[in-house]
Order: structure tokens, then sequence, then C-alpha cells
């Protein structure tokens, strides 16, 4: 399958011909800005393995996010800092060596619709340590394209204040402008479509890049159907999206290694 990432930097919009990363698509190219909401679909949480989800709309890039400090207690010496974590010519090798050969497993990843990818596992026991490594060549593991951060629990982080669980009222405090997603209810869903110039807009050229992707929070059961539902794009501004601000968090985060085509 195809290894692709993000659309060009700073656009509003993302293109799903071509935010597909290694082995899957990324969000489906989203009529304008049509806010009409699909019949409502409920919602998955997403599992400790890779569920049918979106790569995550990129964001920031790695220097606008600084790393978390650490040692004031357990959660904060285990909270990591993606963008610090990982390089574009990281191998079988030295995944092992960096993060022990125990803590490194070559598997199948699952991705979006159904479609699986050999990759890497770290740490796959461990959900707050866990995450999913996309290769550009599948068969010798070469060319990091993408890697996924899943579970709910997980200690990764984009920097001091994006991490799993954030809501989207604290996103959109921190960007400073509306934020566009698509609706939940499909393997899409929760994307994000748009930063409005804010400051998590990507910069340009700026890799690699930081990403996240939405998803209901998993304690609301049938409120879930209240939220934003199906294949559209909706504005953090948008009435369906201000009243449940606060029940829509970060569940997904990644960080996405370009193609040559990319680069500079």
């Amino acid at each position: 399958m195809a290894d692709r990432v993000g659309g060009p930097a700073g656009s509003d919009a993302v293109n799903h011909s071509a935010l597909a990363v290694a082995a899957f698509a990324a969000l489906a190219a989203l009529a304008g800005c049509n806010r009409t909401s699909a019949p409502a679909v409920p919602e998955t949480p997403v599992p400790e393995q890779p569920a049918p989800a979106s790569t995550a709309a990129t964001v920031a890039s790695a220097s606008t996010l600084a790393a978390r400090p650490s040692g004031r207690d357990d959660a904060s010496r285990d909270t990591r800092a993606l963008p610090n974590a990982f390089r574009a010519e990281d191998t079988l090798g030295s995944l092992q060596s960096r993060f022990g050969k125990d803590n490194v497993r070559v598997e199948n990843i699952q991705g979006a619709e159904g479609e699986v990818s050999r990759g890497i596992c770290l740490f796959p026991y461990d959900p707050a340590r866990r995450a999913y490594l996309h290769f550009a060549d599948e068969e010798q593991l070469l060319g990091l394209s993408l890697v996924r951060i899943v579970d709910r629990q997980s200690a990764w982080t984009l920097g001091e204040d994006i991490r799993m669980g954030t809501t989207l009222a604290e996103l959109v405090a921190r960007n400073g402008a509306p934020i566009d997603f698509s609706g939940f209810g499909w393997d899409y869903g929760g994307a994000i479509a748009g930063f409005h110039g804010g400051t998590l807009e990507p910069r340009a050229n700026a890799w690699p890049r930081p990403g996240f992707r939405l998803a209901p929070r998993e304690d609301l059961g049938e409120r879930m159907l209240q939220l934003p539902q199906g294949d559209a794009t909706f504005a953090s501004d948008d009435p369906a999206a201000v009243a449940h601000a606060t029940e829509i968090v970060v569940a997904e985060l990644t960080l996405a290694f370009p193609r040559q085509a990319d680069t500079p």
C-alpha cells in the first residue's frame, strides 16, 4: 500500500488522497464546509489493539511542542514527548537498542477499513507505553513513516498540553481559533480538517509532524449520539460541538515523517 503523509502545510482541509501514511488512507475528502451530519452511528471506543481509525491530521511542528518536564511523580516520569522519541532513519535494530529487544515486536498492524500492514509494536504489553510504527518499506522495515498511539491510558504526549484525554475546549484555547474535524461513528471519525490559521497550524516543510484524532469521551454511553456524527465536516464553534466541547477528547496521537517528495 502507498506511503503518504499529510497534505500541504497550512491548509485548512485534509485531502483524502494525499493523507494516507504507510498502510492506510487518512481523512476522506470532506465536501466543502458541509456541516450536515449523516445518520448517527455509535462510535466504537479505541481498544488496546489499533481499531480501524484514521491517521490523525498533522498539527504544529515538533519544534513548537516542548517535552513535558519529568521527575515530579510516577506519571510524569513515564510521560514521553512523541516528537523527541523517533527518527526517520530508525530501524528494527536501532529501536531494539533504544527501547530494549524484548519491547520491540514485529507484527501485522491493523489500519482503517480492515487494511493491515507489517510494522513494529513497541511495548506490546504496556498500554501506557505502547506505540505502533509504520514503514515505507514493510518488508525491510525501513523508512519510518508514521508512529501511532491509540491507548487511552497512554503516557505519550505531543508536548506539555496535548495528550490523550485533552478536550476539544482545551485544544481550541491552545489554537486560538476554531478547529474543524470530521463527525464520529465511522473509520475516519474525529480526523482534523483544519485549524483556521491558529497556533496548531502546521508549519511549511517542518518535519516530523505531530497530529491527533478526536473521539467522544469513553464514559458518554448513548449520549455520544448527541455529538457530531457521520461523514461531514464540523467546526468547534458549531452549536453541536460547542455544547459538547468537554466531551470530545484526543483519542489518538501520531507522528508523521515525510516521503522524499515532501522534503524541501
